[in-house]
């Protein structure tokens, strides 16, 4: 895609918004003569740092794709999930949505009238409010982004907010379909291919409507389904492709974790465990081997300091592999931004097919279609030999629908985190071992490789895995109507297992 240098200002000017009201309709342009086309970039620039540098680094650890480098210490709390509302690990991201992405969106649906620009920033709202409920379970909906005029927005439920942008987004689209213009906003996704952005509003459907069918609203089957006949989804991935080896042009993650001279991430046990179990060659995309053991090497979730005490005394940067922030050919720094993969679309539609449609050629298709287009993002060689191996084979599975969820998880890793650690809490897999991280520690042959491991020191009463995302401390201190404390153990509203 064609790189956009000027939208690297709207990457700077949003990480440095943390002190907005996002009711003081911080961007609403006084001037007429800014247009949508101009605003438009921002937006989108707005939800993919949101998505792929914020919500990407705490949802890597959720996920279990992340733990924090024994030599280091900036994600102690968010590794051993003792962080609370007070430690504001939301807070930017709640501000890049509401006060930049969401009034922006509002900006420009305020100034166009052209059907596919309508689609195109419907779909982006549809994502970002997607993107809040996946972590709170609440947010301002319905009185939200009115200014001055309710200064302190109700929080809706996550239903009534998914219901919402639901409805937005399908008549924006049946707004398209009957009167199908062509774009005329910049488009740093899809280059105003109207087809591709189309196909991206049916994707981002198809996955609410998964989510609305597994917490327990019947009716989304047959909307999954017809989807999924239908067929007409994105081509490729769904990125931000814009990215240079220059200060303020470097890939969001890389930018924010690597570039700053600072590594806190290694691999989380339970990744290394199935990826090595599977032979899948990705894990060399996504983690450097141990300098110590020139192998790849997970720390058990939760145990950065424990893991000195049963390694007598002896735990340090070079015992784990790191995150491979730079990439093994150095195209890190260059890295898009993944908001939506092919992968992820396909694995749902294969799930479709298993769970509703009862096609299992077709699941296999899928299956195997997503597996590839993962290899083919991540440049990795290799996918027709390990897609014949015995414990990714298709006909070799006892348990299909397991099968696709793990290898989503394996190629979610490193990709798009965040809808990692949504997929784990709607399906329940990978699963959570029965075993302490220190009994697995001690005898790996007691483990099934892959499974979730409650972190060794976990700051959630109850125990377990992180469900949710606590409210954002600004909310808490400018509204009066934000909600109650929650645990991070209470699930969000469509995670009834």
């Amino acid at each position: 895609m064609k790189k956009y240098l000027l939208t690297l200002s709207a990457v700077a000017i949003a990480l440095t918004s943390c002190d907005l009201d996002i009711n003081d309709n911080p961007n609403t342009p006084d001037n007429d003569a800014i247009t949508a086309d101009l605003v438009f970039p921002s937006v989108q620039n707005a939800i993919m740092a949101t998505s792929c540098d914020i919500m990407f680094n705490y949802a890597g650890f959720f996920a279990q794709y992340f733990e924090q480098m024994p030599e280091a210490n900036q994600f102690n709390k968010i590794a051993d999930y003792s962080i609370t509302e007070s430690d504001q690990t939301i807070d930017r991201a709640y501000l890049q949505l509401y006060a930049r992405a969401l009034e922006d969106i509002d900006v420009v649906l305020g100034k166009v009238s052209n059907k596919a620009d309508i689609l195109a920033a419907t779909a982006m709202r549809a994502f970002a409010f997607q993107l809040m409920v996946d972590n709170t379970s609440d947010a301002p909906y319905t009185e939200a982004l009115k200014g001055s005029a309710v200064p302190q927005p109700r929080w809706d439920d996550g239903k009534t907010v998914y219901l919402g942008v639901i409805d937005e987004l399908t008549r924006a689209l049946a707004d398209y379909q009957a009167n199908p213009d062509a774009m005329t906003m910049t488009d740093l996704m899809f280059d105003k291919n109207t087809a591709q952005w189309e196909g991206y509003a049916n994707a981002l459907l198809l996955r609410m409507y998964f989510r609305m069918y597994d917490a327990g609203l019947a009716e989304y089957k047959d909307k999954i389904v017809a989807l999924v006949n239908d067929n007409k989804f994105f081509k490729g991935d769904v990125t931000i492709d814009i990215f240079s080896d220059q200060t303020d042009n470097r890939s969001p993650f890389y930018a924010s974790y690597y570039a700053l001279g600072t590594t806190n991430h290694c691999a989380s046990y339970p990744i290394i465990s199935y990826m090595t179990s599977t032979n899948d060659p990705r894990i060399a995309y996504c983690f450097n081997k141990s300098v110590k053991d020139d192998d790849y090497v997970g720390q058990m979730p939760g145990a950065k300091a424990l893991s000195k005490t049963w390694n007598g005394g002896e735990w340090k940067n070079n015992n784990v592999s790191v995150v491979n922030y730079a990439l093994f050919d150095g195209s890190g720094v260059e890295r898009p931004a993944y908001l939506y993969t092919q992968a992820n679309l396909q694995f749902l539609i294969a799930e479709a097919n298993v769970r509703f449609i009862n096609d299992d050629a077709a699941a296999q298709a899928a299956y195997e279609a997503a597996i590839e287009a993962d290899f083919d993002a991540k440049g990795i060689a290799g996918y027709d030999a390990f897609i014949a191996g015995a414990k990714v084979a298709w006909a070799s599975a006892t348990d299909k629908l397991k099968l696709i969820y793990m290898q989503k998880w394996a190629a979610l890793c490193y990709m798009d985190n965040m809808e990692a650690w949504s997929e784990i809490r709607r399906t329940d897999v990978p699963a959570l071992s029965t075993q302490k991280a220190s009994a697995i520690f001690a005898d790996a042959t007691i483990y099934t490789p892959g499974e979730l491991i409650e972190p060794a020191e976990n700051g959630i009463e109850a125990g377990g895995l992180m469900k949710r995302m606590f409210y954002p401390k600004r909310a808490r201190d400018l509204n009066q109507n934000t909600p109650s404390p929650k645990k991070g153990s209470d699930p969000v509203w469509w995670d009834i297992h």
